[in-house]
Formats: structure tokens, C-alpha cells, sequence
């Protein structure tokens, strides 16, 4: 029987801390394990046993933790080891980007999600295999990133109404650009000389980017000159 706790102190049961760490400790194991299989074989070879295997647990912890493997992967495509957070697209401080202009602040935004996804080499090889792929992981998958850029956006209220440009076409085209230059630098140095595998490289795509953000997200009712 679990001992009830006197008002106003807090026990602890012996032996729960180390359950709910146990427990803490599995789940990232088969998220880990999710992201190694993706990256080296692809969406074709995730299932239960292979995911189990990875992670060197009983697959009937996926059940108990996750509720199977279409939750655990809805879990993996929200985690920070897949995604890039909202703050490292934002920063620290929120309301020093919303300070900016419009152009500057998406310029920053996109530069850093560019540097965020460089920092995974997991996310990388899962980008390629989306090419070649596509099923109901990769729709997963797909989904969450989804929700994770309307997320983003409701960090920008108005923005959409504050240019003449279409601001969401605008960035989903620099975002696609991105994805293929950071996969196309797991197999090449550049594209046609655009550099893709090295700090200065993404340095110059950062300008670039900046560049197109300044001509085309121009405040409505100015003119561009």
C-alpha cells in the first residue's frame, strides 16, 4: 500500500524515481533507435522488431510507452533531435527579431533554421530518403513538420498582411531550397559553385536568402527600388 503523504511534506515512494528515470531513459532509447534506422536504411526497414532490436529493449515497451509505432514516430517528428525548436529559429528573446523589419527578421529566421537542420546530420539522411519514399511514415513525418511552420507562423501575427508579396509562397520556396542544398551536401561540395558542404558556403546562401527576402518581402505601400 502507498503510505499517504501528511499535508504540506513530500515523499517519495521508494523505488519511483528510479522507475520514472527507467522510463525516461527507454523512450529516448526508441527514439534514438527511430532516427538510426532512418537515416541508414530508410522508411522501409522501421517496424516494431527493428526499432526494438536498435534500441536493445522488449518491442512491448513501444506498446507501453508510445502505444505503438505510429505514435512513436508522431513522437519522434516533434522531438528536438528531428526538428529544429521554435527558439532556435526565433532565438532566445523573441521580441528582438519581432523588433525588426519584416524583410530582416524572416531573413534571420530562415538563415537560422538553414544552420539548425545543418546541426543534424540524422534529419539530413531522413530528407533524402523522403525523395525516394513515401508512405505513411513519411506522411507523419510530413504532418508534423506542418504543424511545427504554423506554429512558427502564429509567432508573426500579421505579417502576411504587411507585404504585398505572398510572405508564405516566399519562404516555403527558400525553405524548399534549403532542403535540397542540405541534402545535396551529404553527396557533393556544391551546386553549379554554390558551395554547400562548408560554413562559408552557408554563409553566402544566408546573403542570398537575405537578398531575396529585402527585394521581395517589401513593406506594403512602398516601393521597392
Amino acid at each position: 500500500m502507498v503510505p499517504v503523504q501528511p499535508q504540506g511534506r513530500l515523499t517519495t515512494v521508494p523505488g519511483t524515481t528510479a522507475v520514472v528515470r527507467d522510463k525516461a531513459a527507454t523512450k529516448a532509447r526508441l527514439l534514438d533507435a527511430v532516427g538510426t534506422i532512418l537515416a541508414r536504411e530508410g522508411f522501409g526497414a522501421l517496424g516494431v522488431n527493428a526499432v526494438a532490436h536498435e534500441a536493445g529493449v522488449d518491442k512491448v515497451l513501444i506498446y507501453r510507452y508510445f502505444g505503438g509505432m505510429t505514435d512513436l514516430l508522431h513522437a519522434f517528428g516533434q522531438s528536438g533531435d528531428f526538428w529544429p525548436s521554435i527558439t532556435e529559429v526565433l532565438g532566445e528573446d523573441p521580441s528582438e527579431l519581432m523588433g525588426l523589419p519584416l524583410a530582416d527578421r524572416w531573413a534571420i529566421g530562415l538563415g537560422r533554421y538553414a544552420e539548425a537542420l545543418r546541426r543534424r546530420p540524422v534529419t539530413k539522411e531522413i530528407l533524402a530518403w523522403e525523395q525516394i519514399e513515401q508512405n505513411e511514415l513519411t506522411d507523419i513525418l510530413r504532418q508534423a513538420r506542418g504543424e511545427w511552420f504554423e506554429e512558427l507562423m502564429s509567432h508573426f501575427p500579421g505579417d502576411e498582411d504587411a507585404t504585398d508579396a505572398d510572405l508564405v509562397g516566399t519562404v516555403l520556396l527558400i525553405v524548399g531550397a534549403i532542403h535540397y542544398f542540405i541534402v545535396l551536401s551529404r553527396l557533393q561540395d556544391d551546386f553549379s559553385g554554390v558551395v554547400v558542404n562548408t560554413d562559408e558556403g552557408w554563409a553566402q546562401i544566408s546573403t542570398v536568402i537575405s537578398g531575396i527576402c529585402q527585394r521581395t518581402l517589401v513593406p506594403r505601400g512602398e516601393t521597392d527600388a
